[in-house]
């Protein structure tokens, strides 16, 4: 492999302008080539961000022999076509969360991986921060004692009608955009769960608006969690033990500060730790493609299978089902 890792952009919205941002600040990565559905959007793209290839259609990005790793930051009903066409050109790729529609889908996706030989990770950049991993350190050493809860919210007002977030052709509402992040900073800490309950308030459109509920992990402990396109939360995760407790300070998904309280009255403890944003997980994944590895150890392909079937499931309960799930 050469000594400078490439990267293609599949997508010019505004989670690939901030992945082309990170990319820019890794060492030994370049940002080669963006594709987009429109020529203008993709030479805007690129004039912003200095790459030197602008395609405008997604076929090229894919059949272009300068780029070794693809970006999927498209809306999540595209991944996985997105997917399976980067890897089926012989590119790696890292996929933009939620994964996939479904867990049928990310099924198909991991196993073009595998037979492809290709990297494939679900871009979840909560699962590479600094602090969560330290938490997680301190916590599974006894810091708050045995934990019996972690609660998280997500809920932020986008009310635009014809966004993605509220358009089923899309794969809108709030919880694979927005609900990933509480249900996932409970799996991180506490593993998959072994029930949910879930309740919530769905859209005329038919997709969820409102979603929140209880996730039981194998200790007994629980997380619950909420989301909502239709408000503004306090953006917080706390986690309680048998001996004190954690706030994470918002945005909990990408956190700088945590304070743990203990129930003896002493002072409580306030911890800083900075954050790269979003370079720490292509930097996990350029290290990985350059160990030979088609798979994280962090954010593992069962990880992601798991998360896919439990948003299944919450979906399930609360009626939500996307058109291309009624066609097949």
């Amino acid at each position: 492999m050469a000594d400078t890792l490439r990267w293609g952009i599949a997508s010019t919205g505004t989670i690939a302008n901030a992945m082309a941002t990170a990319l820019a600040t890794i060492d030994g990565v370049e940002i080669t080539a963006v594709g987009s559905r429109t020529q203008d959007a993709a030479q805007s793209f690129a004039a912003a961000h200095s790459i030197p290839h602008a395609h405008g259609s997604y076929e090229d990005l894919w059949a272009d022999p300068d780029v070794d790793v693809v970006y999927v930051g498209s809306p999540h009903s595209e991944h996985r076509w997105m997917t399976l066409a980067a890897l089926e050109a012989g590119k790696h790729v890292l996929c933009e969360k939620a994964f996939a529609l479904n867990a049928a889908e990310a099924h198909e996706m991991i196993d073009a991986a595998r037979r492809h030989e290709r990297f494939l990770m679900e871009a979840m950049w909560s699962w590479f921060m600094p602090l969560w991993h330290e938490l997680r350190s301190r916590i599974g050493n006894g810091a708050i004692g045995e934990v019996i809860s972690v609660d998280a919210n997500f809920a932020i007002p986008v009310l635009d009608e014809d966004g993605r977030h509220r358009r089923p052709d899309l794969a809108g509402g709030a919880l694979l955009d927005l609900g990933i992040y509480p249900l996932s900073i409970g799996r991180f800490l506490l593993g998959e769960p072994t029930a949910v309950r879930a309740l919530g308030r769905l859209t005329d459109q038919g997709v969820d608006a409102l979603a929140g509920g209880v996730m039981q992990h194998v200790s007994g402990a629980i997380t619950t969690f909420m989301t909502s396109l239709d408000a503004m939360s306090d953006l917080t995760a706390r986690v309680v033990g048998t001996e004190g407790r954690i706030a994470v300070a918002a945005p909990y998904w990408f956190p700088t500060e945590y304070t743990i309280t203990r129930p003896d009255g002493g002072e409580p403890e306030t911890v800083e730790i900075e954050n790269r944003a979003l370079a720490h997980e292509p930097e996990h994944v350029t290290e990985r493609i350059r160990a030979g590895a088609i798979e994280s150890d962090i954010q593992t392909w069962s990880a992601t299978i798991s998360n896919m079937e439990l948003m299944d499931e919450i979906r399930r309960q609360l009626g939500v089902v996307y058109p291309s799930e009624r066609s097949g």
